[in-house]
């Protein structure tokens, strides 16, 4: 078993130089002098470096999971109330897991290996939940959709994703009042998206 104070360590150094260098440009002796040790010293916690990218990844990505599937079954709560929490939730991942969820985003599409496979399936059934509660809020008349639920919902998630674009933690308060206008902004498209969708139609052509 790797001894927690220095696996700690390592796994910060990972997502720093994963996000700073990308995986492939990403090297041991890179992870290994942000910590403080020599390359040889991570063989003791990892065998590669595509298996430090998975232990990376898969903490933010599991709790993320988790917290939707808990909102999607809150069927107390009208679907707003919890596309609110959705995207606060989200947001607080980020920043609780700085940079390792964006680490996840950036590259786990993108490796092959058999043992990422669950990680695509958790990006399915991520996807598969926020479209899910889209669709129920627009059979339920909160929402007036411009698109479909499928359309909606990637839309929704591709606001989210581009934080790893800009996204610093700035502290618990700020980032909630970040999610919330994060909402405001997601909100209006999904409540007046129709209506806004028909008065574009309604636009004259160029040339």
């Amino acid at each position: 078993m790797p001894r927690p104070s220095r696996w700690s360590e390592i796994l910060a150094a990972a997502g720093e130089e994963f996000r700073d260098r990308g995986y492939e440009n990403a090297t041991l002796e890179g992870i290994g002098a942000r910590v403080g040790i020599l390359k040889g010293s991570i063989y003791n916690y990892v065998g590669s470096k595509e298996e430090l990218l998975l232990a990376v990844v898969e903490q933010p990505a599991k709790q993320l999971l988790a917290e939707l599937e808990r909102l999607q079954a809150d069927t107390g709560q009208t679907v707003a109330v919890r596309l609110r929490e959705l995207i606060r939730m989200q947001v607080r991942i980020f920043a609780d897991f700085y940079p390792a969820a964006f680490v996840y985003l950036q590259h786990i599409g993108r490796m092959t290996a058999p043992r990422f496979a669950d990680f695509r399936d958790m990006d399915a059934r991520y996807m598969a939940a926020v479209e899910s509660l889209v669709a129920e809020g627009a059979r339920t008349g909160e929402f007036s959709l411009a698109a479909d639920p499928r359309t909606a919902a990637r839309a929704l998630v591709g606001m989210l994703d581009w934080m790893q674009h800009w996204f610093v933690p700035r502290g618990e308060e700020a980032d909630r009042e970040l999610a919330d206008r994060l909402f405001a902004f997601a909100l209006g498209g999904l409540v007046a998206g129709g209506g806004m969708a028909g008065l574009a139609r309604s636009f004259p052509e160029e040339g």
